[in-house]
């Protein structure tokens, strides 16, 4: 939804509802979404931030049911400004882990489904909103990753940003691609994700796009500032022990287009034995929970953690998505509080025009966390961060 006196389309992302085809998006369109757009915007059109698997993605590449998409849409009072594509297939219910990175940037899959998701986007969204699509960040981490392997993913990210170029000459709606830094993979830290915007994409990218498609080099690189950016995650900022608010103000000092913001918040404790205990709660067996130390020690995942605790009182940070309402609770705390007034504040400055609240962990929550029905969370998240905006925006 369009928030009054700001840039910002508000919503949260529909990963947190299972789903990997449109009958399943369908379902929560008819059982979900209303209950919410009522309680939020009940008199003015309810912006989404849609989750398209690869099956639903393919669905909608035909023309008919895209138009009964569309039209669904329309009837609902609701419109989609942003679209989740980083889980490519199975994203709740079954083991996910690392296999959420793939396919990664290296493999024509990952073109194609991001592909068929802004063309379906372009269609939906309405004339005078741009959209945004989140994806992952390159690739994972632990898998070997070649100098060949990064021209590949140089090359199909230029070529993605051609494309949408073209897709906004014809269509006069601005499309952008945010890559989403994450603990343990190739893009993670602010450092290394600006590092590879201005030293691969645009120093090595844009030369190489501009010689296949007959532009000029400053032409490329505009082009690709103007259609690839950064999917901000407030919680895997925090991940790193990086402050939110100088993080939003190096990419926009950089002149990286920041894509659209999560705003998301991770588990936080200390390393004491009772703490560990208490994080045995959170190990679901679905998620990749990486773990990051004040003092730089690092763990792939919670079990990493349980079989080589750390040997230092320097606080943990999980990669477990807790609720934004949620205060903490005894031992454990959220990193909530890194969202301070002044990063609202910026965020406000930054030319972001995209926010969407992202807690997609709720059916895996210890029943302490979640509280109540996944509607009423929803709706909780949603509350907090517009009243956190909404203090910083009068």
């Amino acid at each position: 939804m369009r928030l009054p006196g700001t840039p910002f389309h508000f919503s949260y992302c529909l990963n947190v509802h299972p789903g990997e085809s449109l009958d399943g998006l369908y379902r929560v369109l008819d059982t979900c979404i209303p209950e919410i757009k009522q309680a939020l915007s009940p008199g003015a059109p309810f912006g989404l931030g849609l989750r398209l698997a690869n099956r639903a993605a393919a669905e909608l590449r035909s023309p008919e049911r895209l138009a009964a998409l569309r039209d669904r849409l329309q009837t609902g009072n609701l419109y989609a400004f942003t679209v989740n594509a980083f889980p490519y297939g199975a994203f709740h219910q079954t083991r996910v882990k690392e296999n959420v990175y793939a396919p990664d940037w290296r493999t024509p899959e990952r073109l194609d489904y991001t592909r068929n998701v802004f063309n379906a986007l372009a269609e939906l969204l309405p004339d005078d909103v741009s959209g945004s699509v989140s994806t992952v960040p390159l690739s994972y981490g632990a898998w070997d990753f070649s100098e060949s392997d990064h021209a590949r993913v140089r090359q199909h990210l230029c070529d993605l940003a051609f494309e949408l170029a073209l897709l906004e000459e014809s269509t006069g709606k601005t499309l952008h691609l945010g890559l989403e830094p994450e603990p343990d993979c190739t893009l993670e830290t602010t450092p290394q994700t600006v590092s590879w915007f201005e030293d691969d994409l645009f120093r090595l990218g844009a030369p190489g796009l501009a010689k296949r498609k007959g532009l000029d080099p400053d032409s490329a690189e505009d082009l690709l500032r103007r259609h690839i950016g950064v999917c901000f995650d407030t919680c895997h900022v925090a991940m790193q022990f990086e402050d939110p608010l100088e993080t939003l103000q190096t990419y926009t000092r950089r002149g990286i287009r920041i894509s659209k913001v999560q705003v998301s918040a991770a588990l936080e404790c200390d390393p004491s034995p009772e703490s560990l205990h208490a994080l045995r709660d959170f190990d679901d067996g679905v998620y990749l929970h990486q773990v990051k130390s004040g003092d730089l020690q690092s763990w792939p995942d919670l079990p990493a953690l349980f079989a080589d605790p750390p040997d230092s009182s320097a606080p943990l940070r999980i990669h477990c998505h807790v609720p934004l309402h949620w205060p903490g609770s005894g031992l454990l705390r959220s990193t909530r509080p890194t969202l301070t007034p002044a990063f609202w504040q910026a965020l406000l400055q930054s030319g972001c025009e995209h926010i969407e609240v992202e807690t997609y962990t709720f059916d895996v929550l210890p029943p302490d966390v979640r509280g109540g029905s996944l509607t009423r969370n929803i709706l909780s998240e949603c509350e907090w961060a517009l009243d956190a905006l909404k203090r910083k925006s009068i």
